[in-house]
């Protein structure tokens, strides 16, 4: 495992909110910022927090296009739906950190 893995969970394993938000995007592949929110039921200003201190390290990435099917965002109920948020989603790196937190907590 890389050293880089280690110390990104290290800096995150003090919060469990960015692991809810981390294991929110593995399941439901992307999403925007209200939404987590709500499945996760952290507040909204720090899902915002949390979003863009993830995005800053490279470990979530903002999704740009019109629409949004429903095999991408696997919690979106239409088969279709238009972006009206910025959505986000694990890179290869946060993949990587998450799957070192889920096995390693």
């Amino acid at each position: 495992m890389s050293e880089e893995i280690k110390l990104l969970a290290k800096m995150l394993k003090d919060d469990p909110d960015y692991f809810k938000v981390l294991n929110h995007l593995k399941i439901a592949n992307l999403d925007y910022a209200k939404n987590i929110s709500k499945y996760t039921k952290i507040d909204i200003n720090k899902v915002n927090k949390i979003l863009e201190e993830l995005k800053e390290i490279g470990l979530v990435e903002e999704v740009h296009s019109r629409t949004v099917k429903r095999s991408k965002a696997r919690l979106k109920k239409q088969f279709e739906v238009r972006m009206h948020h910025t959505y986000y989603k694990l890179t290869l790196l946060g993949k990587q950190v998450y799957k070192y937190l889920r096995d390693n907590n």
